[in-house]
């Protein structure tokens, strides 16, 4: 096991957590009652954004780089959040917000994807 792979993806994630943390609650002071939407929707997707450009920089490869362990997998990974969102369209639900859980689900996927592509392009193209 590479232990240095191991200590970059907690660093990475542990930092991605805190940024995380801190954007829910600067967004809760801004946007009170549909915080935890923005929040999520924003992190995830300035997250995929990111993972676009790490992906590129830091190509695949059989032996795993430690910029994309570190930044890839452990700070975005730290920093985006499935379950949140999958909770918020639990959430949604409950309340029968039916085209509002909708609506979030869709957008939240489609426009990730369009961030992550986004941010593929900026890194190729500089």
């Amino acid at each position: 096991m590479n232990w240095l792979g191991v200590l970059g993806v907690a660093i990475g994630g542990a930092c991605g957590s805190v940024v995380r943390y801190g954007v829910g609650r600067l967004v809760g002071v801004c946007f009170p009652g549909v915080a935890s939407l923005v929040s999520t929707g924003l992190v995830n997707l300035v997250g995929a954004f990111f993972l676009g450009v790490v992906v590129t920089r830091f190509q695949a490869s059989p032996k795993p780089n430690a910029w994309a362990l570190l930044l890839g997998v452990g700070f975005c990974g730290g920093l985006t959040t499935f379950s949140t969102l999958a909770m918020e369209l639990a959430d949604l639900m409950h309340a029968k917000r039916f085209w509002g859980m909708v609506g979030y689900g869709i957008g939240s996927m489609v426009f990730g994807i369009l961030a992550f592509l986004l941010g593929v392009w900026v890194a190729s193209r500089s």
